[in-house]
């Protein structure tokens, strides 16, 4: 069929507009493309969504789009139309069907490319086409993690089948992998290319998946056979780009490392063992900071998701150059790098602080540490410190888990009663005192502990004056019956309003 005629079915249909034909070509084929597609044929039609189309994206003789595309891509149109009725995935089923194919293979390629269109299971498409063929499908990424398989999956290759269980790549099998990627002459792009695999006595169909030249993994399909069917081969790239979309699911992020790191710390706050983050950071070759702190960012109030992905992520991402800072689970996971005694530097601090008063954050921070497989420990810290900034006091956006020790100890006491009776009798009688008398004494006392004894720095936190502090620490002194000059009363103390403060901001949010 002649693109011209195509283009009059379509129009006749309603279903294109704007079409272009400078060089009118015959039509064998269809296919779809993403924004790194490069390997075109004179004769498909390929058929693309336009909001995916970057400044490096080439365009086909043959296109069919959706969206609107800029002046400059226009320009470079040859034979094209725009879908203005409908979804790529009803313009790609109607134009099939247009073509002269045999109707049953015809009707199975429609209806996988649909049910990746419409964005079903990836594995359930696989173990549909494993049914169809006979042919084993899995995707990888570079750091080892399987992104997607048919069902059943076997080879004869112990390696391969441990990998399967586990959910990611024996180093071994990633050797293998890198051996025949180095001495395979593969062509450029995402094009299907064909080995052996020695080690399983098995043929595999591969495609590698590819972002700005930077190689982000591989789907295979497996058979003992040699000769794969022209669905298999037709369909492998489509599941490259499918999967490519699963690997940059932060669209903030284009380097290799940058998507590697995080799509890592991604599994690991998911659920990912320190075994499967230590293993697939050494096989990705990424490196991490020698000395690091994890930082978790939430909003005093709502936000919708899109808040952290297009507003707060760009942010942290310029305070945080070449770290990794991810969205999840209403907040923003973020790597910060510390010196060897888990100091941030000034200039990072002073800009979250910045940033947490422009948009109302409270960031939890974990303790310092040098081993990247603990990161979901670490992340579970900073939650953790997180969590109190609505059980107690606070006058920073900061919360170091270190600070908070305390009251993790207490979580754990379950009985309030002993609690109050661990707190020094000496608040319990001020609380009295001032309800009788209308004065402040707890207050002052509360104020005292913190500023570690010292009337000074008291009368400027009370703004009052220095006698006013030394005449109610008499006060205090002879009510209470305690000497506030003996500094083994501090820690006591320090425990006591801790407790008390704790105990009674608990009690105002379960009323």
């Amino acid at each position: 069929m002649k693109f011209s005629t195509l283009m009059d079915i379509l129009s006749k249909a309603g279903i294109i507009s704007d079409a272009v034909i400078s060089k009118d070509c015959e039509i064998t084929d269809l296919n779809l493309m993403d924004q790194d597609y490069r390997n075109f044929s004179d004769n498909t039609v390929y058929f693309l969504d336009a909001e995916k189309v970057g400044f490096s994206t080439a365009i086909p003789n043959c296109l069919l789009y959706c969206g609107r595309l800029s002046d400059q891509k226009q320009k470079t149109l040859v034979n094209a139309a725009r879908i203005s009725s409908g979804s790529v995935e009803s313009a790609f089923r109607f134009v099939k069907t247009q073509l002269d194919t045999a109707p049953q293979a015809q009707q199975r390629y429609v209806d996988i490319v649909s049910k990746l269109v419409m964005g079903n299971s990836l594995n359930l498409i696989l173990s549909e086409m494993f049914n169809q063929t006979g042919n084993l499908f899995a995707a990888i990424d570079m750091s080892g993690k399987i992104l997607a398989h048919s069902s059943p999956f076997y080879v004869d290759y112990p390696i391969w089948m441990h990998s399967m269980q586990q959910g990611y790549c024996d180093e071994l099998l990633m050797d293998y992998i890198e051996s025949r990627r180095q001495t395979s002459q593969a062509p450029a792009g995402e094009v299907p290319f064909q080995l052996l695999c020695v080690k399983s006595s098995m043929n595999v169909l591969v495609v590698r998946i590819i972002h700005e030249n930077n190689l982000l993994g591989y789907f295979f399909a497996i058979n003992a056979s040699p000769n794969f069917d022209n669905q298999t081969v037709q369909l492998l790239p489509l599941f490259a780009q499918r999967i490519k979309q699963t690997i940059l699911r932060l669209k903030s992020y284009d380097s290799y490392n940058s998507i590697m790191q995080n799509n890592i710390l991604l599994d690991a706050v998911a659920g990912a063992s320190p075994d499967e983050t230590a293993l697939r950071t050494k096989i990705a070759c990424l490196k991490f900071p020698g000395y690091m702190r994890v930082l978790v960012i939430r909003v005093a109030g709502f936000k919708e998701a899109a808040f952290f992905e297009q507003a707060l992520l760009p942010a942290i991402m310029e305070i945080l150059p070449e770290l990794p800072c991810f969205p999840w689970r209403n907040s923003l996971v973020a790597l910060i790098a510390t010196d060897s005694n888990g100091n941030v530097s000034g200039e990072i601090q002073t800009s979250l602080k910045k940033l947490a008063e422009q948009y109302h954050l409270l960031c939890g921070i974990s303790n310092y540490f040098s081993n990247i497989s603990e990161f979901s420990e670490y992340y579970r810290q900073a939650t953790k410190a997180l969590s109190y900034s609505s059980r107690v006091e606070f006058v920073s956006p900061f919360f170091f888990f270190q600070d908070y020790t305390l009251f993790m100890l207490i979580d754990r006491v379950q009985d309030d009663r002993l609690l109050e009776q661990c707190c020094h009798p000496a608040l319990k009688k001020l609380l009295d005192y001032d309800a009788k008398k209308g004065t402040e004494l707890f207050n002052t006392l509360r104020i005292f502990t913190q500023c570690v004894f010292n009337k000074s720095e008291t009368a400027e936190s009370l703004f009052t004056h220095r006698n006013t502090v030394t005449y109610r620490i008499q006060q205090i002194e002879e009510i209470c019956g305690i000497n506030l000059c003996d500094f083994k009363l501090l820690f006591p103390m320090q425990v006591s309003f801790q407790i008390f403060s704790y105990q009674n901001r608990n009690r105002a949010d379960l009323q």
